[in-house]
């Protein structure tokens, strides 16, 4: 079956940053609208209809629990929508108007699962337009934007997940920065969602779920980044942590043709059964999931 989408981005000028090439789940890049870090909005199309995305997922009160809470318009009236991944109904699609609808993902294994590296699938059925009903497929991911500060500071915009095995799981999400000039340390600051800072001067940040949550939500406060030496700090950075959509594309086939589940890549399976005796850290060999389906 063929997939049909047009990408097309929306830019507002929210920061400049430099921005990390976003890593795919997914062998199909054909018509896949990804997200610089100034999109405010993806666009994809099937036949005569639009679907498009808020790029910038926010944290509500939903069913007792914190959930974020991602929206989408269509450019024809909604009938249903459905979220979904691989055999299973995920997170909460509801119509919030005749061509508006949200995507609710719970605090805990929903957003978890998502910001993992597991793509979710929306089933969308309008009452007009050719198709009548498709699916689109979105990646969610942890992203900082907002950078404000000292240039001398460096802080990637992607926050990657990784399998690093641990006591409880194997799930860990890392971010980077680094400092120039002479600097002895670098610290992160936040009323809470503070990572693990370690490795300079390439300084690695990690968080577990729990903590990243925490970063993100509420997404309008920063993290506060410090560096300097034993005479204290002499450069000071701030920049916020969100989910955001980073991917979009849409096609009226079967979603499961279109986006089969990737197996093991034969490269991972290599550099994962090459590491020594004891190795913890599997970062080097691909992100999470890409790892994690070659341990089986």
């Amino acid at each position: 079956m063929r997939l049909r989408a047009l990408a097309l981005t929306c830019f507002a000028a929210l920061a400049a940053c430099d921005n990390t090439p976003i890593e795919s789940e997914s062998p199909e890049e054909l018509g896949v609208s990804t997200a610089a870090a100034t999109a405010t909005r993806l666009y994809a199309s099937v036949g005569d209809n639009e679907l498009s995305f808020e790029t910038l997922g926010t944290f509500e009160q939903r069913d007792g629990v914190r959930a974020l809470v991602i929206h989408a318009t269509a450019n024809r009236y909604l009938a249903d929508v459905l979220s979904f991944v691989p055999d299973d109904a995920f997170g909460d699609a509801n119509i919030i108007s005749e061509r508006r609808f949200e995507i609710v993902l719970h605090d805990g294994y929903e957003l978890n699962t998502v910001l993992s590296g597991l793509p979710l699938f929306v089933k969308v059925t309008t009452n007009t337009g050719t198709p009548r009903a498709y699916t689109a497929r979105i990646v969610v991911a942890p992203r900082f934007f907002d950078f404000r500060g000292d240039s001398g500071i460096w802080i990637d915009e992607a926050v990657t997940p990784r399998y690093v095995i641990q006591p409880n799981n194997n799930l860990l999400y890392r971010g980077h920065a680094s400092a120039s000039g002479y600097i002895d340390w670098l610290s992160v600051t936040a009323p809470d969602g503070i990572p693990s800072v370690w490795g300079r001067p390439n300084y690695k940040l990690d968080w577990s779920y729990p903590t990243l949550q925490q970063a993100m939500d509420p997404h309008t406060v920063p993290l506060n980044f410090s560096a300097g030496g034993d005479n204290g700090a002499t450069m000071q950075k701030t920049a916020r942590l969100v989910a955001r959509v980073t991917e979009l594309a849409l096609t009226d086939g079967d979603a499961y043709d279109v986006w089969p589940s990737p197996p093991c890549d034969p490269v991972v399976s290599n550099c994962y059964h090459s590491q020594p005796a004891g190795t913890t850290d599997f970062s080097q060999c691909g992100t999470y999931r890409q790892v994690l389906r070659c341990t089986y």
